[in-house]
Protein backbone atom coordinates (compact mmCIF):
# COMPACT_ATOMS: atom_id res chain seq x y z
CA UNK A 1 0.00 0.00 0.00
CA UNK A 2 1.27 3.46 -0.88
CA UNK A 3 2.24 5.18 2.36
CA UNK A 4 1.47 8.64 0.95
CA UNK A 5 -2.10 7.67 0.08
CA UNK A 6 -2.48 6.03 3.46
CA UNK A 7 -1.32 9.21 5.16
CA UNK A 8 -3.75 11.34 3.11
CA UNK A 9 -6.61 8.95 3.90
CA UNK A 10 -5.91 9.09 7.61
CA UNK A 11 -5.89 12.88 7.54
CA UNK A 12 -9.24 12.93 5.75
CA UNK A 13 -10.81 10.43 8.07
CA UNK A 14 -9.33 12.03 11.17
CA UNK A 15 -10.64 15.45 10.18
CA UNK A 16 -14.28 14.43 9.74
CA UNK A 17 -15.31 15.11 13.33
CA UNK A 18 -13.23 18.30 13.67
CA UNK A 19 -14.83 19.52 10.44
CA UNK A 20 -18.29 19.11 11.97
CA UNK A 21 -17.12 21.07 15.01
CA UNK A 22 -15.79 23.77 12.73
CA UNK A 23 -19.13 23.92 10.93
CA UNK A 24 -20.84 24.47 14.27
CA UNK A 25 -18.26 27.11 15.11
CA UNK A 26 -18.95 28.77 11.75
CA UNK A 27 -22.66 28.96 12.64
CA UNK A 28 -21.74 30.75 15.86
CA UNK A 29 -19.49 33.14 13.94
CA UNK A 30 -22.30 33.88 11.46
CA UNK A 31 -24.60 34.75 14.37
CA UNK A 32 -21.96 37.10 15.77
CA UNK A 33 -21.63 38.76 12.36
CA UNK A 34 -25.38 39.28 12.18
CA UNK A 35 -25.15 41.39 15.34
CA UNK A 36 -22.14 43.45 14.23
CA UNK A 37 -22.97 47.14 13.75
CA UNK A 38 -19.62 48.45 12.54
CA UNK A 39 -16.91 47.45 10.08
CA UNK A 40 -14.41 47.29 12.93
CA UNK A 41 -16.59 44.74 14.72
CA UNK A 42 -16.90 42.68 11.52
CA UNK A 43 -13.13 42.67 10.99
CA UNK A 44 -12.45 41.67 14.59
CA UNK A 45 -14.78 38.67 14.26
CA UNK A 46 -13.52 37.63 10.82
CA UNK A 47 -9.78 37.81 11.44
CA UNK A 48 -10.12 35.65 14.56
CA UNK A 49 -12.56 33.17 12.99
CA UNK A 50 -10.45 32.79 9.82
CA UNK A 51 -7.51 31.45 11.85
CA UNK A 52 -9.68 29.26 14.07
CA UNK A 53 -11.52 27.63 11.15
CA UNK A 54 -8.35 26.70 9.24
CA UNK A 55 -5.67 26.50 11.92
CA UNK A 56 -3.70 29.21 10.11
CA UNK A 57 -0.78 31.16 11.58
CA UNK A 58 -2.14 34.44 10.31
CA UNK A 59 -5.16 36.06 8.65
CA UNK A 60 -5.69 39.36 6.83
CA UNK A 61 -8.80 41.38 6.09
CA UNK A 62 -8.46 43.15 2.76
CA UNK A 63 -10.79 45.79 1.27
CA UNK A 64 -10.94 46.84 -2.35
CA UNK A 65 -10.03 50.53 -2.65
CA UNK A 66 -10.51 51.42 -6.29
CA UNK A 67 -7.64 49.70 -8.13
CA UNK A 68 -5.80 48.93 -4.89
CA UNK A 69 -5.92 46.27 -2.22
CA UNK A 70 -6.00 47.81 1.22
CA UNK A 71 -4.80 45.49 3.97
CA UNK A 72 -7.03 46.94 6.68
CA UNK A 73 -6.58 44.45 9.51
CA UNK A 74 -4.68 41.29 10.46
CA UNK A 75 -4.31 38.64 13.15
CA UNK A 76 -1.00 36.77 12.86
CA UNK A 77 2.05 35.40 14.69
CA UNK A 78 4.12 38.11 13.05
CA UNK A 79 3.69 41.38 11.14
CA UNK A 80 2.17 41.18 7.67
CA UNK A 81 0.98 44.24 5.70
CA UNK A 82 -1.59 46.01 7.90
CA UNK A 83 -2.28 49.54 6.67
CA UNK A 84 -0.50 49.08 3.33
CA UNK A 85 -1.99 49.30 -0.17
CA UNK A 86 -0.91 47.35 -3.25
CA UNK A 87 -2.09 47.50 -6.87
CA UNK A 88 -4.64 44.77 -7.44
CA UNK A 89 -2.62 43.36 -10.36
CA UNK A 90 0.44 42.80 -8.17
CA UNK A 91 -0.96 40.91 -5.16
CA UNK A 92 -2.70 37.61 -4.58
CA UNK A 93 -5.75 39.23 -2.91
CA UNK A 94 -6.20 41.43 -5.98
CA UNK A 95 -5.96 38.39 -8.28
CA UNK A 96 -8.61 36.62 -6.16
CA UNK A 97 -10.96 39.59 -6.42
CA UNK A 98 -10.38 40.15 -10.13
CA UNK A 99 -10.86 36.46 -10.96
CA UNK A 100 -13.66 36.11 -8.36
CA UNK A 101 -12.32 32.81 -7.08
CA UNK A 102 -10.30 31.29 -4.28
CA UNK A 103 -6.51 31.04 -4.57
CA UNK A 104 -4.63 28.14 -2.92
CA UNK A 105 -0.79 28.35 -2.97
CA UNK A 106 1.32 25.70 -1.27
CA UNK A 107 4.72 27.37 -1.98
CA UNK A 108 4.70 31.14 -2.34
CA UNK A 109 8.14 31.14 -3.94
CA UNK A 110 7.01 28.80 -6.71
CA UNK A 111 3.90 30.75 -7.81
CA UNK A 112 4.31 33.67 -10.25
CA UNK A 113 1.23 35.45 -8.82
CA UNK A 114 3.02 36.09 -5.52
CA UNK A 115 5.07 39.32 -5.15
CA UNK A 116 7.91 37.57 -3.29
CA UNK A 117 9.64 40.82 -2.32
CA UNK A 118 6.60 41.76 -0.23
CA UNK A 119 6.42 38.27 1.32
CA UNK A 120 10.12 37.71 2.02
CA UNK A 121 10.17 39.78 5.29
CA UNK A 122 7.21 37.76 6.63
CA UNK A 123 6.81 34.27 8.07
CA UNK A 124 4.51 33.18 5.23
CA UNK A 125 5.28 29.97 3.31
CA UNK A 126 1.78 28.92 2.14
CA UNK A 127 -1.57 30.73 1.76
CA UNK A 128 -5.20 30.63 0.70
CA UNK A 129 -7.21 33.71 -0.27
CA UNK A 130 -10.97 33.94 -0.93
CA UNK A 131 -12.94 36.92 -2.29
CA UNK A 132 -15.60 38.63 -0.17
CA UNK A 133 -18.75 38.46 -2.34
CA UNK A 134 -18.06 36.44 -5.47
CA UNK A 135 -20.32 38.30 -7.90
CA UNK A 136 -18.76 41.71 -7.26
CA UNK A 137 -15.92 41.38 -4.76
CA UNK A 138 -15.48 44.14 -2.19
CA UNK A 139 -12.53 42.58 -0.44
CA UNK A 140 -10.74 39.36 0.41
CA UNK A 141 -9.78 37.17 3.36
CA UNK A 142 -6.26 35.74 3.39
CA UNK A 143 -4.96 32.84 5.51
CA UNK A 144 -1.20 32.17 5.91
CA UNK A 145 0.99 29.38 7.30
CA UNK A 146 4.59 29.48 8.51
CA UNK A 147 5.24 26.04 6.99
CA UNK A 148 4.54 24.61 3.60
CA UNK A 149 1.11 23.02 3.40
CA UNK A 150 -1.74 22.91 0.95
CA UNK A 151 -5.09 24.05 2.29
CA UNK A 152 -7.63 21.25 2.12
CA UNK A 153 -10.86 21.68 0.10
CA UNK A 154 -13.02 21.69 3.27
CA UNK A 155 -10.89 24.50 4.68
CA UNK A 156 -11.40 26.54 1.53
CA UNK A 157 -15.15 25.88 1.77
CA UNK A 158 -15.21 27.06 5.38
CA UNK A 159 -13.24 30.18 4.50
CA UNK A 160 -15.48 30.88 1.47
CA UNK A 161 -18.61 30.48 3.65
CA UNK A 162 -17.08 32.90 6.14
CA UNK A 163 -16.40 35.36 3.29
CA UNK A 164 -20.00 35.09 2.06
CA UNK A 165 -21.31 35.79 5.58
CA UNK A 166 -18.85 38.68 5.84
CA UNK A 167 -20.26 40.30 2.70
CA UNK A 168 -23.77 40.12 4.15
CA UNK A 169 -22.55 41.55 7.45
CA UNK A 170 -20.82 44.41 5.64
CA UNK A 171 -24.00 45.22 3.72
CA UNK A 172 -25.96 45.13 7.00
CA UNK A 173 -23.43 47.50 8.56
CA UNK A 174 -23.82 49.89 5.64
CA UNK A 175 -27.61 49.64 5.80
CA UNK A 176 -27.58 50.13 9.57
CA UNK A 177 -25.28 53.12 9.23
CA UNK A 178 -27.56 54.61 6.56
CA UNK A 179 -30.63 54.10 8.73
CA UNK A 180 -28.83 55.48 11.75
CA UNK A 181 -27.76 58.53 9.79
CA UNK A 182 -31.30 59.08 8.55
CA UNK A 183 -32.63 58.71 12.08
CA UNK A 184 -30.07 61.24 13.31
CA UNK A 185 -30.96 63.61 10.47
CA UNK A 186 -34.66 63.19 11.15
CA UNK A 187 -34.10 63.63 14.87
CA UNK A 188 -32.14 66.80 14.17
CA UNK A 189 -34.93 68.03 11.88
CA UNK A 190 -37.55 67.29 14.53
CA UNK A 191 -35.45 69.01 17.19
CA UNK A 192 -35.08 72.05 14.95
CA UNK A 193 -38.83 71.97 14.25
CA UNK A 194 -39.60 71.72 17.96
CA UNK A 195 -37.28 74.63 18.66
CA UNK A 196 -38.89 76.66 15.88
CA UNK A 197 -42.40 75.74 17.05
CA UNK A 198 -41.49 76.55 20.64
CA UNK A 199 -40.19 79.94 19.56
CA UNK A 200 -43.32 80.59 17.49
CA UNK A 201 -45.51 79.41 20.34
CA UNK A 202 -43.71 81.71 22.76
CA UNK A 203 -44.16 84.57 20.33
CA UNK A 204 -47.87 83.76 19.96
CA UNK A 205 -48.23 83.64 23.74
CA UNK A 206 -46.60 87.05 24.03
CA UNK A 207 -48.84 88.44 21.30
CA UNK A 208 -51.90 86.86 22.93
CA UNK A 209 -50.98 88.31 26.31
CA UNK A 210 -50.48 91.70 24.73
CA UNK A 211 -53.87 91.42 23.02
CA UNK A 212 -55.53 90.40 26.28
CA UNK A 213 -53.93 93.30 28.13
CA UNK A 214 -55.02 95.72 25.42
CA UNK A 215 -58.52 94.19 25.36
CA UNK A 216 -58.78 94.52 29.13
CA UNK A 217 -57.76 98.17 28.95
CA UNK A 218 -60.18 98.75 26.08
CA UNK A 219 -63.03 97.07 27.95
CA UNK A 220 -62.52 99.25 31.01
CA UNK A 221 -62.21 102.34 28.82
CA UNK A 222 -65.47 101.46 27.02
CA UNK A 223 -67.53 100.85 30.15
CA UNK A 224 -67.17 104.31 31.67
CA UNK A 225 -68.25 106.40 28.65
CA UNK A 226 -71.02 103.92 27.84
CA UNK A 227 -72.38 104.31 31.36
CA UNK A 228 -72.15 108.09 31.01
CA UNK A 229 -74.08 108.03 27.74
CA UNK A 230 -76.79 105.80 29.19
CA UNK A 231 -77.22 108.08 32.21
CA UNK A 232 -77.49 111.12 29.94
CA UNK A 233 -80.07 109.35 27.80
CA UNK A 234 -82.13 108.37 30.82
CA UNK A 235 -82.07 111.96 32.09
CA UNK A 236 -83.20 113.26 28.69
CA UNK A 237 -85.98 110.67 28.42
CA UNK A 238 -87.35 111.68 31.83
CA UNK A 239 -88.10 115.21 30.57
CA UNK A 240 -91.88 115.58 30.26
CA UNK A 241 -91.73 118.12 27.43
CA UNK A 242 -89.46 116.02 25.19
CA UNK A 243 -90.83 115.84 21.65
CA UNK A 244 -91.54 112.42 20.13
CA UNK A 245 -88.78 112.69 17.49
CA UNK A 246 -86.27 113.63 20.20
CA UNK A 247 -87.52 110.79 22.40
CA UNK A 248 -86.96 108.29 19.59
CA UNK A 249 -83.51 109.76 18.96
CA UNK A 250 -82.41 109.45 22.60
CA UNK A 251 -83.85 105.96 22.83
CA UNK A 252 -81.69 104.97 19.85
CA UNK A 253 -78.64 106.51 21.52
CA UNK A 254 -79.45 104.65 24.74
CA UNK A 255 -79.76 101.36 22.85
CA UNK A 256 -76.37 101.89 21.22
CA UNK A 257 -74.71 102.76 24.52
CA UNK A 258 -76.31 99.72 26.18
CA UNK A 259 -74.98 97.49 23.36
CA UNK A 260 -71.45 98.84 23.87
CA UNK A 261 -71.71 98.40 27.62
CA UNK A 262 -73.07 94.86 27.23
CA UNK A 263 -70.35 93.87 24.77
CA UNK A 264 -67.64 95.17 27.12
CA UNK A 265 -69.07 93.20 30.03
CA UNK A 266 -69.34 90.04 27.91
CA UNK A 267 -65.74 90.31 26.81
CA UNK A 268 -64.55 90.88 30.35
CA UNK A 269 -66.50 87.94 31.80
CA UNK A 270 -65.55 85.55 28.99
CA UNK A 271 -61.91 86.45 29.52
CA UNK A 272 -62.26 85.81 33.25
CA UNK A 273 -64.08 82.55 32.60
CA UNK A 274 -61.30 81.27 30.33
CA UNK A 275 -58.83 81.99 33.12
CA UNK A 276 -61.04 80.19 35.65
CA UNK A 277 -61.78 83.42 37.52
CA UNK A 278 -65.54 83.73 36.81
CA UNK A 279 -67.41 82.83 40.00
CA UNK A 280 -71.07 83.85 40.44
CA UNK A 281 -71.94 85.85 43.57
CA UNK A 282 -74.93 83.89 44.83
CA UNK A 283 -77.67 85.51 46.87
CA UNK A 284 -81.43 85.28 47.31
CA UNK A 285 -83.17 87.08 44.41
CA UNK A 286 -86.69 87.45 43.06
CA UNK A 287 -87.06 86.13 39.51
CA UNK A 288 -90.09 88.30 38.79
CA UNK A 289 -88.10 91.41 39.59
CA UNK A 290 -85.20 90.25 37.39
CA UNK A 291 -87.58 89.65 34.46
CA UNK A 292 -89.18 93.06 34.89
CA UNK A 293 -85.76 94.72 35.01
CA UNK A 294 -84.81 93.00 31.76
CA UNK A 295 -88.01 94.10 30.05
CA UNK A 296 -87.50 97.67 31.25
CA UNK A 297 -83.93 97.73 29.96
CA UNK A 298 -84.73 96.12 26.60
CA UNK A 299 -87.99 97.89 25.79
CA UNK A 300 -86.27 100.80 23.99
CA UNK A 301 -84.56 98.30 21.67
CA UNK A 302 -87.85 96.42 21.11
CA UNK A 303 -89.72 99.63 20.32
CA UNK A 304 -87.01 100.76 17.91
CA UNK A 305 -87.64 97.52 15.97
CA UNK A 306 -91.44 97.75 16.27
CA UNK A 307 -91.61 94.69 18.52
CA UNK A 308 -92.89 94.05 22.02
CA UNK A 309 -91.76 92.13 25.08
CA UNK A 310 -94.06 90.02 27.28
CA UNK A 311 -93.67 88.03 30.51
CA UNK A 312 -95.39 84.70 31.26
CA UNK A 313 -94.80 83.19 34.72
CA UNK A 314 -96.27 79.69 34.80
CA UNK A 315 -94.64 78.82 38.12
CA UNK A 316 -94.69 81.37 40.95
CA UNK A 317 -91.18 81.60 42.36
CA UNK A 318 -90.66 83.74 45.41
CA UNK A 319 -86.85 83.62 45.41
CA UNK A 320 -83.86 81.62 44.15
CA UNK A 321 -80.14 81.68 44.90
CA UNK A 322 -78.49 83.25 41.85
CA UNK A 323 -76.07 85.94 40.85
CA UNK A 324 -78.79 88.43 39.99
CA UNK A 325 -76.55 90.68 37.89
CA UNK A 326 -75.17 87.79 35.85
CA UNK A 327 -78.62 86.26 35.33
CA UNK A 328 -80.04 89.65 34.32
CA UNK A 329 -77.30 89.95 31.68
CA UNK A 330 -77.94 86.39 30.48
CA UNK A 331 -81.57 87.27 29.85
CA UNK A 332 -80.61 90.61 28.28
CA UNK A 333 -78.34 88.81 25.82
CA UNK A 334 -81.00 86.24 25.01
CA UNK A 335 -83.65 88.94 24.50
CA UNK A 336 -81.24 91.02 22.40
CA UNK A 337 -80.56 87.93 20.28
CA UNK A 338 -84.29 87.22 19.93
CA UNK A 339 -85.13 90.81 18.94
CA UNK A 340 -82.40 90.74 16.32
CA UNK A 341 -84.04 87.83 14.47
CA UNK A 342 -87.70 88.44 15.35
CA UNK A 343 -89.86 89.93 12.59
CA UNK A 344 -91.22 93.46 12.82
CA UNK A 345 -94.49 93.46 14.78
CA UNK A 346 -93.56 90.24 16.58
CA UNK A 347 -93.39 89.47 20.28
CA UNK A 348 -90.55 88.07 22.37
CA UNK A 349 -91.73 86.18 25.44
CA UNK A 350 -89.90 85.69 28.75
CA UNK A 351 -91.34 82.73 30.65
CA UNK A 352 -90.70 80.86 33.89
CA UNK A 353 -91.74 77.29 34.67
CA UNK A 354 -90.70 74.35 36.80
CA UNK A 355 -87.99 72.03 35.50
CA UNK A 356 -88.53 68.26 35.25
CA UNK A 357 -90.07 66.70 38.36
CA UNK A 358 -87.61 65.74 41.05
CA UNK A 359 -84.69 67.76 39.64
CA UNK A 360 -85.09 70.82 41.88
CA UNK A 361 -84.69 73.12 38.86
CA UNK A 362 -86.51 75.99 37.18
CA UNK A 363 -86.56 76.84 33.48
CA UNK A 364 -86.28 80.37 32.12
CA UNK A 365 -87.45 80.61 28.51
CA UNK A 366 -86.88 83.30 25.89
CA UNK A 367 -89.19 82.64 22.95
CA UNK A 368 -89.11 84.36 19.58
CA UNK A 369 -91.00 84.08 16.28
CA UNK A 370 -87.99 84.36 14.00
CA UNK A 371 -86.72 82.00 11.29
CA UNK A 372 -85.38 79.47 13.80
CA UNK A 373 -81.89 77.98 14.07
CA UNK A 374 -80.68 75.10 11.88
CA UNK A 375 -80.17 71.90 13.85
CA UNK A 376 -76.46 71.70 13.00
CA UNK A 377 -75.93 75.17 14.54
CA UNK A 378 -77.81 74.69 17.81
CA UNK A 379 -74.70 73.66 19.75
CA UNK A 380 -72.18 75.85 17.92
CA UNK A 381 -73.98 79.16 18.51
CA UNK A 382 -72.81 79.11 22.15
CA UNK A 383 -69.17 79.11 21.03
CA UNK A 384 -67.24 82.37 21.07
CA UNK A 385 -67.44 84.45 17.87
CA UNK A 386 -70.03 82.15 16.26
CA UNK A 387 -72.82 84.08 14.53
CA UNK A 388 -75.88 83.30 12.46
CA UNK A 389 -76.30 85.28 9.27
CA UNK A 390 -79.43 86.61 7.61
CA UNK A 391 -81.75 87.62 10.46
CA UNK A 392 -84.55 89.97 9.37
CA UNK A 393 -83.28 92.77 11.59
CA UNK A 394 -79.81 92.72 10.04
CA UNK A 395 -78.85 95.26 7.42
CA UNK A 396 -75.88 97.48 6.70
CA UNK A 397 -77.22 100.23 8.93
CA UNK A 398 -77.82 97.96 11.95
CA UNK A 399 -75.02 98.77 14.40
CA UNK A 400 -76.36 96.38 17.02
CA UNK A 401 -75.53 93.23 15.07
CA UNK A 402 -73.93 90.72 17.48
CA UNK A 403 -70.26 89.88 17.67
CA UNK A 404 -70.67 86.24 18.72
CA UNK A 405 -70.01 87.01 22.40
CA UNK A 406 -73.47 87.25 23.97
CA UNK A 407 -74.39 83.56 23.80
CA UNK A 408 -70.85 82.55 24.80
CA UNK A 409 -71.26 84.65 27.94
CA UNK A 410 -74.69 83.09 28.57
CA UNK A 411 -73.20 79.59 28.49
CA UNK A 412 -70.36 80.65 30.80
CA UNK A 413 -72.68 82.28 33.33
CA UNK A 414 -75.25 79.46 33.32
CA UNK A 415 -72.56 76.81 33.79
CA UNK A 416 -71.20 78.94 36.65
CA UNK A 417 -74.63 78.44 38.27
CA UNK A 418 -74.30 74.67 37.64
CA UNK A 419 -77.08 74.95 35.10
CA UNK A 420 -77.60 74.22 31.41
CA UNK A 421 -78.57 76.31 28.41
CA UNK A 422 -79.74 75.15 25.01
CA UNK A 423 -82.00 76.09 22.12
CA UNK A 424 -84.88 74.17 20.61
CA UNK A 425 -87.39 74.98 17.85
CA UNK A 426 -90.58 76.94 18.61
CA UNK A 427 -93.67 75.68 16.84
CA UNK A 428 -94.73 76.71 14.32
CA UNK A 429 -91.93 79.23 13.92
CA UNK A 430 -89.00 80.60 15.88
CA UNK A 431 -86.69 79.44 18.66
CA UNK A 432 -86.89 78.75 22.38
CA UNK A 433 -83.75 79.39 24.44
CA UNK A 434 -83.98 77.34 27.63
CA UNK A 435 -81.95 78.22 30.72
CA UNK A 436 -82.30 75.50 33.36
CA UNK A 437 -81.03 76.52 36.80
CA UNK A 438 -80.93 74.66 40.10
CA UNK A 439 -82.93 76.36 42.82
CA UNK A 440 -79.83 76.12 45.03
CA UNK A 441 -76.54 75.96 43.04
CA UNK A 442 -74.58 75.24 46.25
CA UNK A 443 -76.16 71.79 46.57
CA UNK A 444 -76.51 71.00 42.87
CA UNK A 445 -74.15 68.63 41.02
CA UNK A 446 -71.84 70.15 38.38
CA UNK A 447 -73.53 70.96 35.08
CA UNK A 448 -73.42 68.08 32.60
Amino acid sequence: MDTTLAHDASVTEGSAFPYEEKLQHLVTVVQELSLARSLEAVMTIVRRAARELTGADGATFVLRDGTYCHYVDEDAIGPLWKGRRFPMETCVSGWSMLQRQAVVIEDIYADPRVPVDAYRPTFVKSLVTVPIRTLSPVGAIGNYWARRRRARPEEVKLLSALADSTSIAMENVQLYATLERRVEERTAELAASRTELAAKNEQLIRVQRHKEEMASLLIHDLKSPANGIMMSCQARLRRPNLSEPDRQYWKAVQVGAEAIHQMALNLLDISRGEEGAFVPRLAEADLGTILEDVVCLMEPLAESREQRLAIAIETPVSSVRVDAESLRRVLQNLVDNALRYNPSGGTVWLAVKDGPAGTGTIDLLVIDEGPGIPEEMRQRIFDKYTRLEGGPAQDLQDTSVGHGLGLAFCKLAVQGHRGRIWVEPNQPRGSVFVTRLPRDPDTAPPAG
